[in-house]
């Protein structure tokens, strides 16, 4: 049960029922007369592995299209949909938070109706309405703080308690560049009583909370390789990906939630306006909302589906955080600011 509730937007049970390049992949498929293809955008790693066994290739094998993958970082996928909004080469723009929202504002993307993707009806209706109906989400993540239990110098119940002397250059944070970071500034300004419109107590927080940061990770595999070390002793504002890959690989690395719970992380779908292939784009998108690819999907990669009645299997079961533990924030507050809050969180909290 959370002890402390913050005024923003909180998920609740009772609202649900439950590197660059392009690459191709593609399985033949001789029963099709047409070809059919469309491009998207994904990650790579252990999320693209998941995403490739449980979506792309399943979906590739159903349909006979062929789907034209786009590697590389959020940040230039949305350029790319600015740059060419016109003509798009990208039919489907897959983009976490914060790109996802700045891609609402520029109005880059078509309104989804259940007419075009029957599945939106199995939707909770958050994952859409953030999006202005805009887009749809695929997965959600819990933020929370990858820790060597062994290393500890005391428990970490509150997020307040990083602030804690005993952590003293123990601690590594995102750099702004990176996922987490503006769910670490959004949590601190909370913490300290001011919110998404009000950050200035989250900056005044997080100076005071320098002396305790060791790293600024900038990517990679620097999460790993710094709790394997033992350089740190927790990461604040991660994903649950690393920390129960190392707790897999027998590390003594536990993924924590803490009291004030924990913000929330997503990747949605946006049909790009002028897509040439917007009919393959719909049938994907409502390929990977299927119940069967929700469960194998969001199983395999310990993340929460977006659909109601998806009942996760395995060790998912146990590791995704309950829906009461999570915040949703006004990105939208943030989004219009972000390069002149870069600057300052650059100047002021990195340096």
């Amino acid at each position: 049960m959370i002890t402390k509730r913050f005024p923003s937007p909180r998920l609740s049970r009772r609202h649900f029922l439950a590197g660059s390049g392009a690459i191709t992949m593609a399985v033949t498929h001789p029963v099709f007369a047409q070809a059919k293809e469309m491009a998207t955008t994904s990650f790579g790693g252990v999320w693209g592995t998941a995403y490739k066994e449980t979506i792309l290739d399943p979906f590739q094998k159903a349909t006979g299209t062929t789907v034209k993958l786009k590697m590389g970082a959020p940040a230039e996928w949305l350029t790319n949909g600015i740059v060419t909004r016109r003509r798009p080469d990208i039919d489907v723009l897959m983009l976490p938070y914060p790109q996802s929202i700045q891609a609402v504002m520029q109005n880059l993307s078509v309104s989804l109706s259940e007419k075009d993707i029957p599945n939106l009806a199995n939707v909770e209706r958050v994952w859409i309405d953030q999006y202005d109906g805009t887009a749809v989400g695929l997965d959600y993540v819990a933020y929370g703080i990858s820790a060597r239990m062994d290393l500890l110098p005391k428990p970490l119940k509150s997020w307040k308690d990083l602030w804690d002397p005993a952590f003293e250059q123990k601690l590594a944070v995102p750099a702004i560049t990176q996922a987490g970071a503006w769910e670490l500034l959004v949590m601190a300004s909370k913490l300290h009583g001011g919110d998404e419109k009000n950050l200035e107590p989250g900056f005044q927080a997080l100076k005071r909370l320098r002396p305790n940061i060791k790293k600024f990770i900038g990517g990679g595999n620097e999460h790993a390789q710094l709790l394997e070390a033992g350089e740190v002793v927790a990461v604040a504002m991660s994903t649950n990906t690393t920390p129960y890959a190392l707790q897999d690989a027998g590390r003594p690395v536990d993924f924590l939630v803490l009291e004030e719970g924990s913000m929330v992380g997503m990747v949605s779908y946006h049909v790009a306006k002028n897509a040439a292939n917007k009919a393959a784009a719909m049938e994907f998108i409502n390929f990977a909302l299927a119940k069967e690819q929700q469960v194998n999907f969001c199983s395999k990669l310990i993340a929460g589906p977006v659909i109601k009645g998806a009942e996760l299997i395995g060790k998912a079961k146990e590791r995704v955080p309950p829906l009461d533990r999570l915040v949703v924030f006004d990105w939208k507050a943030l989004a219009p600011r972000m390069p002149e809050l870069s600057e300052r969180w650059n100047r002021e909290v990195v340096a």
